[in-house]
């Protein structure tokens, strides 16, 4: 073996060049020859020190090498477009070799180290380690010391079979299992080589920015030693956990965005309750649950200089050493505001869970909290810092944007860092969203504004639902909602809790009347007493949408001139009554009867409307009354017309409703009314009752079609309950 040891990488249009390399002796290096990008990977291992590519321009190149390196790799990789004697190949690798092993360490070694410790975690690691790879830095190790209790290997084996081709993983085991964590991470931390360390539990994830953001930071402000984020918690079926609205001594809140995120089998596409990291005071040191939880990364020269974890505190272990890292005066911390790190929870309690957390909440609160607080001033460290508040606030808590303003002013010491956007809008409701709607989808053009919309109607996952079935465009959106939190509260809780921008604005909603309701018009409380009044009972009749069977047994056609269709009726009925089994699309893509009168009550979504009414029209009798009747076109609120109820369940996969609905139906009637080319195809009546949500009759004049393509469909998606709902009012009373 001759050192140092290179990579020879060169495509296979250039593999005659390889013939140099016969004459092993010749050569003071030891060459491996490869045209296999993926082997690049072994530069991370430090037996394999210089890169060497070939061809006639490094450009061809530059892809492969950085698909799997960093940039600073660069200082190691030799391009040659020829080789004219072994002995210049000789000293271009010796040169560059010893160039590399008298840089500062820092120069040639990974940028970050990530940290972790193992416990039986098996095939858990494969999420982890998704989780890295995904990672936009190149240049990272990650150091893992297996403290399993197994005497066989059999689970540091394991990892070895996983991790065996990534150079960038570096696998220990210890000698005997020490179940201390904080010893553990002692010396997990002393193997690392990396500028920043970030400790990673070996079944958690960090999302893909992270590296790359805190790499920036810490670049950007020498003086930072300390970087935390926002975090979810997930348990291992991918519910979402949240502890509630008052967490953290009324500091702590959250928030929701949907997260999409590729972790193979733990994959997470969905709206998720990312909980807001409180900022860094007297008041949130005095308690774990109100510290930074993850991610934590250090710059490792600063984790080393405040001692490191303690060997001694087998639980705790974080608290201690983020009070140590809050007390230093060199180390100025950041919050990045930004969400970073998914963390996994185990769904139970066992004995042993429940002991340890029991000694948690002993020994923080009641020990490491008063003796760290008075051994190291930890008020004063505060006051100085410009971040003392009331201590009154440590034991009597109230969450902070319901604190009285006059009175409470917000002190913290972390720097507040947004590194996506240059300015936040808060949407003060969704009434304010749709009023608002043409402005904002403007400022929403800019992907370097960020938004959250804030409600106090719903629960907040409902929110998330109508932010998917309403503003489904709107995707990097945020929201959250606390039912019965005042307007006033809510503006509060963006500025205290949620905003990390200089530049943010509040939209408001508009002081305008929003009584949109037509006035019941008639004393025909039912719908079948709706249709019977302008039909009779020899007309042939078709119902889309039978349901309960409650209109269809009550219209007063003759049983044989009658047909329900529904994919999943739920009533029960005799042989002689017809009814369907199949969707409306289903059955009229096989029809050839034709009826005077055609009552669509399917589904409440103006996509299958738009289809029913069309294929109404074509199977209306052309000497018949020629009538399509259409429930649910008044909605009373904004919610009942939301495209997908919020309360909802499937059954046979066919949604159902747990709420007033009327879904978008009103979309479709809008249309018609206001295309001018319809105006003389057909009339229009409406009926409104409290029974019901509006049942309008169309009369037939002259048969049309109405568009299907996407165009016509996104402008009927397009039309807002607030902006277009009033003007559809004043068209279908113009129109009767």
């Amino acid at each position: 073996m001759k050192y140092p040891q290179v990579i020879f990488f060169r495509n296979e249009k250039y593999k005659s060049i390889d013939n140099i390399f016969k004459d092993e002796s010749q050569l003071n290096c030891t060459v491996s020859i490869t045209s296999n990008k993926e082997e690049l990977n072994n530069l991370f291992d430090t037996n394999y020190q210089i890169l060497v590519t070939f061809g006639e321009n490094e450009s061809e190149y530059i892809e492969d090498v950085f698909s799997i390196l960093d940039g600073k790799y660069s200082s190691r990789w030799i391009h040659l477009k020829s080789i004219r004697t072994i002995q210049d190949f000789n000293s271009y690798i010796n040169y560059c070799f010893i160039d590399n092993v008298i840089k500062p360490r820092e120069e040639t070694r990974p940028k970050f180290s990530v940290f972790t410790s193992c416990y039986n975690t098996y095939e858990k690691i494969h999420r982890v380690y998704n989780g890295l790879k995904s990672q936009k830095c190149k240049s990272w190790e990650w150091v893992i010391m297996d403290d399993s209790p197994d005497l066989d290997d059999k689970h540091f084996n394991f990892l070895r079979e996983i991790f065996k081709n990534d150079k960038r993983v570096r696998l220990y085991r210890r000698s005997e299992n020490s179940g201390s964590i904080g010893n553990v991470k002692n010396e997990t931390v002393s193997l690392c080589r990396g500028v920043y360390v970030l400790e990673l539990d070996h079944d958690d994830v960090i999302l893909p920015d992270v590296l790359s953001d805190s790499i920036n930071i810490f670049e950007q402000d020498k003086e930072i030693g300390f970087i935390y984020m926002d975090f979810i918690n997930i348990y291992e079926d991918g519910r979402n956990f949240t502890y509630g609205d008052f967490i953290g001594k009324g500091y702590g809140a959250y928030y929701c965005q949907h997260l999409n995120i590729d972790l193979g089998p733990d994959s997470i596409n969905k709206w998720v309750n990312v909980y807001n990291t409180p900022n860094i005071n007297n008041i949130t040191l005095s308690h774990l649950v109100c510290l930074p939880n993850h991610p934590r990364i250090w710059k490792r020269e600063m984790l080393i200089e405040i001692g490191n974890y303690s060997e001694f505190l087998p639980i705790c272990d974080d608290f201690e050493v983020l009070l140590r890292t809050a007390v230093q005066p060199k180390c100025k911390m950041a919050k990045l505001a930004k969400l970073g790190y998914i963390q996994y929870m185990n769904d139970g309690n066992n004995n042993f869970s429940l002991i340890r957390n029991r000694e948690i909440n002993r020994i923080g609160p009641n020990h490491i909290m008063p003796q760290f607080f008075a051994k190291y001033n930890v008020n004063e460290v505060m006051r100085n810092l410009e971040a003392e508040e009331d201590h009154y606030f440590m034991f009597n808590h109230s969450k902070l944007w319901e604190r009285e303003p006059s009175k409470y002013q917000h002190k913290y010491c972390n720097k507040l860092l947004n590194v996506d956007f240059n300015k936040q809008y808060c949407i003060l409701g969704l009434k304010a969203f749709a009023q608002n709607i043409e402005l904002i989808r403007e400022l929403y053009k800019d992907s370097k504004n960020d938004f959250i919309v804030l409600e106090n109607q719903f629960k907040p996952e409902e929110l998330c639902k109508i932010m998917d079935s309403e503003y489904s465009s709107f995707s990097r959106m945020k929201c959250y909602s606390m039912k019965e939190t005042s307007w006033e509260k809510l503006e509060r809780f963006f500025h205290l809790i949620y905003k990390s921008c200089v530049l943010n604005e509040v939209i408001r909603e508009k002081q305008e009347n929003d009584n949109y309701m037509i006035p019941f018009t008639t004393e025909l409380s039912s719908r079948h007493q709706i249709i019977n009044s302008f039909s009779d009972p020899s007309d042939i009749y078709l119902e889309i949408g039978v349901e309960n069977g409650y209109t269809f047994n009550n219209v007063h056609f003759e049983i044989d001139n009658k047909i329900g269709v529904d994919p999943d009726p739920k009533f029960e009925y005799s042989d002689n009554i017809t009814i369907i089994k199949k969707t409306s699309d289903e059955y009229f893509s096989d029809c050839d009867d034709e009826f005077d009168v055609i009552f669509i009550d399917g589904m409440h979504q103006c996509e299958y409307v738009l289809r029913d009414i069309n294929n109404a029209i074509k199977h209306l009798k052309s000497n018949g009354k020629r009538i399509i009747c259409i429930d649910d076109i008044l909605p009373q609120n904004y919610r009942e017309q939301f495209k997908i109820p919020i309360l909802h369940s499937y059954e046979n996969g066919i949604l159902k409703y747990g709420e007033p609905w009327t879904g978008d139906v009103w979309k479709v009637a809008y249309y018609l009314l206001k295309t001018k080319i319809y105006e003389n195809k057909f009339t229009i009546t409406f009926w409104n009752h409290p029974y019901y949500r509006g049942v309008g009759r169309i009369k037939i004049l002259d048969e049309f079609q109405l568009p299907q393509d996407k165009a016509t469909l996104d402008e009927i998606n397009g039309y807002r309950y607030f902006s277009d709902y009033p003007d559809y009012l004043k068209l279908l009373v113009s129109f009767c």
